[in-house]
């Protein structure tokens, strides 16, 4: 049998000393221009902290170690990081324990399309001193599993554990290349001990250019010809846009196809897709006033554009679906009609498009599409003067009200600051009353598991340290977020960033569920909704006040907008501020 000899260098490829496997880690991290190691180590991962001493000792580069007291709030911040940046981060956690309590975090991630290098240490393999690193401890027994992986394999793009040292560096580059491949998510690599701290002397780290990111799709040409046709033709045009602002530069283009169509638009509350103050915006609501009696259906970037259940397109509407991930196969039962399903990035695919338009439409198509463009723009102009309205005659009601709390932020704030939001219930107060019309300027997690924007907002402020990052959140996510892991490390790092709480006291989208399912049942009738209540609530500021931050409880009407001022200028001034609005008990 001929022996196997080492490869010729490819291009890119660069040849490095290196004292343990450990290294290569570290390497990995600086090829791919990792900012920050979010990590919340165990005995697993010591052998990744020696490397980075040794590094930095030396006087090399390595990124920024960010300690995170809880995993999911180092999720979360990975999270933030990515949502900003675009540019996948690395998150390092302890075995199962570690891997089990990024808990929903992962959920967020997968379902946000966030890029996450996502690592655990194992179990060592060995357990009889036949190698460095061979266990030591009665926990290195208990922490093996079957199948550490298995517990996350369902949330993740890609899984695999490192077996040997010598390709440690193939295996990471690997991770960077399928977490930042459009539909990103996070790719989970698990490291035994042994093979971190193997002794190596050289290894061959790949081209990170000739290992990178796919090129999206284009749309095929000749499905959007044909879509343009339709929607040229229409009389009742609707978009749906979904997440389509996770590519900023789209919106423009989708202002502009729009205004061309004269088309009411709604989107994902994930990001700025449209204009929130642009006369064709039609709210969190415009699904159930327009989708009905469109006859033709624009859908961009969504995974769920509206509930079967509760409304749905007409029978003869043609619905066109523009998508990079057209037919969501990491959710089981997914099952929405569309004509035109086409696999593109829709930011390539929506300038395509709309020159398509332009070019079909006829003067009498434009003149309808003007005709309705200023009838929509005249009836959501109408609406939002009535929401104004209904928020400033709440102004003196106590406790407050929630369209007044999201009102005076709205006038707080301004167009370029960070909102990230997980109102939830309030959520469409937000989404009235803090307008949003630069891309990049609200966020949401994409996903369903509360907790989220207390680390994302830490993660966004690292990766914005100009901008003003705030976090708008209900009391039960609040709870959830980690508050003492967050705002420790918002002191730790100076990455301060504003939290403003909708604390209306109760978990009030199980309420809503259960007054949904049983509208006339026991719990309504005796008002006893068990366990939902969080009353009386805890004293949040104080958890602020604890790490740090500036907390401040407010519960007269006429003190919201001079608190939030208050909590502002603490913000650019470089401490972290709360504000625990208490509002009516739904």
């Amino acid at each position: 049998m001929a022996e196997a000899t080492a490869h010729d260098s490819a291009p890119g490829e660069q040849t490095i000393a290196i004292n343990q496997g450990a290294d290569l880690f570290v390497e990995s991290m600086n090829a791919n221009g990792v900012d920050y190691l979010f990590i919340n180590s165990g005995t697993d991962t010591f052998p990744i902290q020696e490397s980075m001493a040794r590094y930095i000792s030396e006087g090399r580069r390595v990124p920024q170690t960010i300690l995170c007291l809880d995993e999911q709030m180092g999720m979360s911040a990975a999270h933030g990081y990515f949502m900003i940046s675009g540019r996948p981060q690395v998150l390092l956690v302890h075995v199962d324990s570690g891997t089990l309590n990024v808990g929903g975090a992962l959920h967020n991630a997968q379902r946000g399309r966030i890029g996450i290098v996502f690592c655990a240490g194992r179990a060592p393999y060995t357990f009889d001193g036949e190698m460095r690193g061979t266990r030591n401890i009665s926990i290195h027994w208990m922490q093996e599993q079957i199948d550490q992986a298995a517990g996350v394999r369902g949330f993740a793009k890609w899984d695999y554990e490192v077996r040997r040292p010598e390709n440690l560096q193939q295996v990471m580059q690997r991770a960077f290349q399928i977490a930042g491949s459009e539909p990103c998510g996070p790719a989970y690599v698990t490291l035994p001990r042994e093979v971190l701290m193997a002794d190596m002397e050289t290894a061959i780290m790949p081209s990170v250019a000739r290992h990178s990111s796919v090129v999206t799709p284009q749309a095929d040409a000749e499905s959007l010809a044909e879509a343009a046709a339709i929607l040229a033709a229409a009389e009742r045009p609707f978009i749906i846009a979904g997440q389509a602002g996770r590519h900023p530069r789209i919106v423009p283009h989708l202002v502009e196809l729009a205004e061309l169509l004269g088309a009411p638009v709604t989107a994902d509350p994930v990001r700025v897709s449209f204009p929130s103050t642009h006369p064709l915006a039609a709210g969190g609501a415009g699904a159930a006033r327009y989708l009905p009696d469109a006859d033709a259906i624009l859908i961009v970037d969504s995974d769920v554009p509206y509930i079967p259940s509760v409304v749905r397109p007409r029978p003869d509407a043609k619905i066109i679906w523009i998508d990079q991930d057209p037919v969501k196969e990491s959710i089981p039962l997914w099952v929405f009609p569309a004509d035109y399903l086409i696999q593109a990035d829709s930011s390539k695919a929506i300038p395509a498009l709309t020159f398509d338009v332009r070019q079909q439409m006829s003067p009498a198509q434009s003149r309808a599409a003007e005709a309705r463009r200023e009838a929509i723009g005249e009836a959501h102009g109408q609406a939002r003067q009535e929401r104004e309205q209904l928020a400033l005659s709440k102004a003196g009601t106590s406790p407050i009200a929630p369209e007044w709390l999201a009102y005076c932020i709205g006038k707080v704030l301004s167009e370029d600051d960070i909102v990230l939001n997980e109102t939830v219930t309030n959520g469409a107060a937000v989404g009235a009353y803090v307008p949003r019309t630069n891309p990049g300027t609200l966020f949401g997690a994409g996903g369903s598991s509360l907790g989220w924007s207390l680390g994302a907002a830490f993660g966004a402020k690292l990766a914005a340290p100009d901008r003003r990052v705030a976090a708008l959140v209900g009391d039960g996510a609040f709870v959830y977020g980690c508050p003492t892991s967050a705002y420790w490390a918002a002191d730790k790092y100076e990455a301060p960033f504003l939290t403003v709480i909708f604390n209306n006291q109760i978990h009030n989208a199980p309420k809503s569920a259960l007054l949904g399912g049983y509208p006339d049942g026991y719990a309504q009738q005796t008002g006893n909704f068990l366990g939902m209540e969080i009353f009386p609530s805890p004293e949040y500021h104080l958890i602020a006040q604890s790490c740090r931050a500036y907390g401040e409880k407010v519960e007269d009407p006429a003190e919201v907008e001079p608190a939030l001022r208050r909590a502002v200028e603490r913000v650019d001034a470089g401490q972290s501020a709360l504000l625990d609005v208490r509002l009516a008990r739904p």
